[in-house]
């Protein structure tokens, strides 16, 4: 069977939220935890040239040295904490809006920032448990996803008819169905925030299933082999804290972990913002030429 991008993140995302439905919570914890950890490492390891060149960049350099404090603070703070929550989920939309590297005209820039709109406002409202917020923000999250979500497929109505074009549509702005639904979902069931942050280790640690040249030959063994000792370790020692932590009533071991995960989070997402090449326009112009750079 053929793997498009629309399987694998309803598939992906769906076995997460299986997850949070069937599995203690410490247990939970412990694999975002055994997969976090290795996704940011590695992460860091494949971008090494695109950090480089970032930090040669004078705004590129002030925005990680703001970033590294805030993220210690995530250890200490309940407000910087809920900060994440939100830093995320633009780096979510983002990430997902911004798949494919693409030279956008002025309309097709403003559709995907519609499409950008539509994916943070419907994740806020489907983590709304975890920000806190009033019932008023989250039923204007709710209204501004289904609303923007709504726009954003009527501008692409005749692809949408067109049984030729609708599944490579589907393919290409594969949350602009998702994410509306998963607000939907999130009516009667909200989601964890760390069930998106699992999809999205998850998705992106498959990601050569999608893009074929993103690594060949002998590049692609060696990914897909540092991918399964990386993370095969990462969850066997956080699954057995875990174990720890419920058996012997030691919440500790993994609280340690969590809090060095949240700080290490800000800088990951941050420096994503840094040297991303499907960057939008704006966050290049911002950050300057570091975002450029190739991962």
């Amino acid at each position: 069977m053929e793997i498009n991008r629309l399987k694998l993140s309803v598939v992906t995302l769906a076995i997460c939220i299986l997850l949070e439905s069937i599995l203690h919570e410490t247990f939970l914890h412990a694999i975002v935890l055994g997969t976090g950890f290795p996704h940011v490492l590695l992460g860091l390891k494949y971008s090494r040239k695109g950090l480089s060149a970032a930090m040669n960049q004078t705004t590129s350099k002030l925005i990680l040295l703001i970033a590294a404090p805030l993220g210690i603070l995530a250890i200490t703070y309940e407000w910087d904490l809920l900060a994440l929550v939100f830093y995320f989920g633009l780096h979510h939309a983002l990430a997902e809006t911004y798949f494919r590297k693409v030279q956008l005209s002025v309309l097709e820039s403003w559709k995907r920032g519609l499409l950008v709109v539509s994916i943070f406002s419907s994740y806020l409202f489907a983590t709304r448990a975890d920000t806190g917020m009033n019932y008023a923000f989250n039923a204007t999250m709710l209204a501004i996803s289904l609303t923007s979500s709504s726009i954003y497929l009527s501008l692409f109505r005749v692809k949408l008819v067109d049984k030729s074009k609708i599944l490579e549509f589907l393919n290409n702005h594969s949350w602009s169905i998702i994410g509306p639904s998963l607000a939907i979902f999130a009516i009667w069931y909200p989601i964890d925030w760390k069930i998106i942050i699992l999809y999205h280790f998850t998705f992106y640690g498959l990601l050569p299933l999608l893009k074929k040249d993103m690594v060949r030959g002998a590049k692609r063994k060696k990914f897909w082999i540092e991918g399964a000792v990386w993370n095969g370790l990462g969850l066997l020692l956080f699954l057995i804290l875990a174990v720890v932590a419920i058996k012997w009533s030691k919440p500790s071991a993994l609280y340690i972990p969590i809090q060095c995960f949240l700080a290490l989070t800000y800088l990951h997402i941050t420096w994503s913002f840094l040297i991303s090449p499907a960057n939008p326009v704006w966050i290049k112009r911002i950050v300057g030429q570091g975002a450029k750079a190739a991962v």
